[in-house]
């Protein structure tokens, strides 16, 4: 009776194909991350552009004009895209603003609805 102990090769195959498996899954989890945290950046950066546009709308003497307007405008070393949207509400005195900020290049995207006086 032979009392020697071991692995055998296919063990070794097996466990070194399990080790290869949860090393590939931490690594595609890291590149989700990494991207998943660009997008969290453009999204607070998309934010802030729109806090920026909605101030600048907001102390704007004349009202902006009803309808539907898109503006680029640069910011953070990025080129935004603003849609902008006016429209009166049931009080004639007031006017909502939503506005739609995305990256011109990128995923992140934020909103912001704003209401000011008509005039």
């Amino acid at each position: 009776m032979n009392n020697e102990r071991g692995f055998t090769l296919l063990e070794m195959l097996v466990a070194l194909s399990i080790i290869s498996i949860a090393a590939l899954t931490l690594v595609r989890l890291d590149a989700y991350a990494v991207r998943t945290a660009g997008d969290l950046d453009e999204s607070t950066m998309a934010g802030i552009v729109a806090q920026n546009r909605a101030v600048e709308l907001w102390t704007d003497p004349v009202p902006p004009t009803i309808g539907n307007n898109t503006v680029g405008v640069a910011n953070a070393g990025r080129n935004w895209q603003i849609d902008q949207r006016v429209a009166k509400t049931a009080d004639d005195s007031l006017l909502r603003i939503d506005l739609l900020v995305r990256p011109e290049s990128g995923r992140g995207q934020a909103a912001l609805t704003i209401i000011r006086p008509s005039r």
